[in-house]
């Protein structure tokens, strides 16, 4: 019932207040009535003896009198001694609980731990909780209204700074498969990651697979090339996220503004994105490589217009960050406050003659209420014209459980839609979609092709499956072999940076390159296979056996030439995550 949780929300946040009144008021009434006691029986007294009586009562002691007992001396006899029992037992349950983690954490590995209860935290609790994980979750705030929601639902929480090395000695970091460090700071976030990784270092088998969420998208950016320049680590896997960034892939998924019909974009696009902030930016990006999939020769521009309070700096920042962008979209950038007369009016909306200007509008405001209130005013000017206008809102409750009632009850608000960010982001296959996953994808894929053309099917070789049913053992392989691609790299005398011109010729390898790339992943993959108990023989993953288990010079012409095609790809397998390699200097490898 929403009155019963209202009332324990509320009880949670007062808990100490109410229970250091309710004392005062016992100490209160306890002076009252010995004084009035005292009194009646003509016995001298001070003012210490009434206060140290009232006191006693709460350790049952001096409230026994004899004669006439007032009102507030009944009160107080009762009430003091349950205020104490009640924090007692109240410390007891809580020193018992801590306990308890303490031992049952003893004998728990292999499960997830989370490093911030903010909504990110809690909604990564909850989905882990529901595939049955063990989930142990790290937070400061020990009046976080999340906290007795997590206990609730089965977690293990431990409150303290997560910086601490000790506290993540305490939960267990070192033996978990996943670390999520989700708080708001991203410099407490690294150094957090910083911790973990020196934890793992003697760890084998399973690497411990660090998810560092990252506020700013600029900064995610350039730490995911981090990711692979760091080099193989068998023991940590560093991933970084952004929900912006993951927002908005998401987002043209399901509303793309130029919607594709029998091969062909709709005859006369154009988006409207309101807001160019982190969630706006990441959707321009996305919008322009989307356009420039569907138009590779730039036969035409996509138009959109943006609006913003700082329109003209953006301008200038789009352009420095992303400077093939105004080659694929016809921009138009108006600067103009949300609650002024200029935006309310919508004249930017039409043409000279009336006619609708655009044909889907995207409102990413931070604000959930202000960016409903905003799809409200631009609703008022192409209710008519039926132009889809998609909210960015922070959960799937509270405005956007609104709109949506209002959509089935009122057909006019029919056209909003609402795109609940976190929710759709916080969830582990997306957030498992960073660098090392997309170039695992990619190499897996790669390697169904090439199985495919030689012949093999999935009765001959088990591992012709997709992504998805691949066993976790062999996705783990192909996780190691992106973990060791930075190594690699380094060996050619290569680095690894952002590619943000996408229009960037890709590195090609010469054979000498591609030829030590390739014996040193084959040397890679025998020592990995080894260490898992494979043993040679007829390719079978139950039985760990496979015909492949020998040096590079013993190595069957087929398997050469695909470990050969891998090491040629891989500049394509590293634009699929973002990312280019790049010459440090010319040197030919010896």
């Amino acid at each position: 019932m929403r009155w019963l949780t209202y009332i324990k929300k509320k009880w949670r946040k007062y808990y100490w207040s109410v229970v250091g009144m309710t004392a005062l008021c016992c100490v209160g009434l306890g002076y009252i009535g010995f004084e009035k006691h005292l009194t009646a029986i003509g016995q001298e007294y001070s003012s210490w003896d009434l206060i140290y009586r009232s006191i006693q009562l709460f350790a049952l002691e001096g409230g026994a009198v004899t004669g006439p007992v007032s009102w507030e001396l009944q009160v107080a006899r009762l009430l003091a001694p349950a205020t104490a029992a009640y924090i007692a037992v109240r410390a007891l349950s809580l020193i018992f609980r801590e306990q308890y983690n303490l031992i049952k954490i003893r004998f728990i590995k292999g499960h997830v731990v989370i490093c911030g209860l903010g909504r990110k935290g809690m909604l990564l609790a909850q989905k882990y909780r529901q595939l049955q994980n063990q989930v142990v979750v790290i937070e400061l705030d020990e009046e976080n209204d999340l906290l007795e929601q997590c206990r609730g639902i089965g977690c293990i929480v431990f409150i303290g700074n997560a910086t601490d090395r000790e506290l993540l000695l305490k939960a267990r970091c070192h033996k978990a498969d996943y670390l999520f460090i989700v708080s708001g700071n991203d410099g407490v976030n690294a150094e957090i990651a910083v911790h973990a990784r020196e934890m793992v270092k003697e760890r084998k088998g399973k690497a411990l697979t660090c998810i560092v969420h990252v506020v700013d998208p600029q900064l995610c950016n350039l730490l995911k090339e981090q990711e692979l320049v760091a080099g193989s680590n068998d023991a940590f896997r560093l991933e970084f996220f952004n929900i912006f960034d993951s927002g908005a892939r998401i987002w043209l998924k399901q509303y793309s503004p130029f919607r594709v019909r029998d091969g062909s974009a709709k005859s006369h696009p154009h988006l409207l994105i309101v807001g160019a902030g982190k969630m706006g930016e990441n959707l321009l990006v996305q919008v322009a490589k989307n356009w420039k999939t569907l138009n590779p020769n730039f036969k035409k521009k996509f138009p959109i217009t943006i609006i913003d309070k700082k329109a003209h700096f953006k301008k200038e920042l789009f352009h420095f960050l992303y400077p093939r962008l105004e080659q694929i979209c016809d921009l138009t950038y108006l600067q103009m406050d949300i609650e002024s007369p200029e935006f309310q009016r919508g004249d930017y909306l039409f043409k000279l003659n009336k006619k609708c200007n655009v044909s889907s509008i995207f409102v990413c405001l931070d604000n959930d209420s202000f960016a409903l209130s905003t799809a409200m005013a631009l609703l008022k000017h192409v209710r008519n014209e039926r132009i889809p206008i998609i909210v960015r809102m922070t959960r799937d409750g509270g405005l956007s459980r609104l709109l949506k009632d209002n959509r089935k009850a009122d057909e006019i608000f029919s056209t909003i839609e609402s795109f609940a960010l976190l929710d759709q982001t916080c969830q582990p296959d997306i957030i498992f979609g960073g660098t090392h996953e997309t170039i695992a994808r990619a190499i897996h894929e790669e390697y169904l092709s090439n199985k495919k053309e030689m012949g093999e099917t999935p009765k001959t070789n088990p591992s012709i499956v997709s992504w998805e049913q691949l066993p976790e053992h062999l996705k783990e392989s192909n996780r190691r072999q992106a973990d060791h691609i930075g190594e690699k790299l380094r060996s050619i005398q290569c680095g690894i940076a952002p590619l943000n011109d996408w229009d960037e010729q890709l590195i090609n390898f010469d054979q000498e390159e591609i030829k030590k790339l390739a014996r040193m992943e084959h040397e890679r993959w025998l020592s990995e296979r080894k260490l898992e108990g494979w043993r040679s023989g007829q390719k079978n993953i139950e039985k760990k056996t496979t015909p492949s288990l020998v040096p590079w010079e013993e190595l069957s012409e087929k398997d050469k030439k695909y470990n050969l095609n891998a090491a040629k790809k891989l500049p394509v397998f590293m634009a699929k995550a973002g990312l280019k390699i790049f010459r440090l200097k010319e040197n030919k490898i010896e």
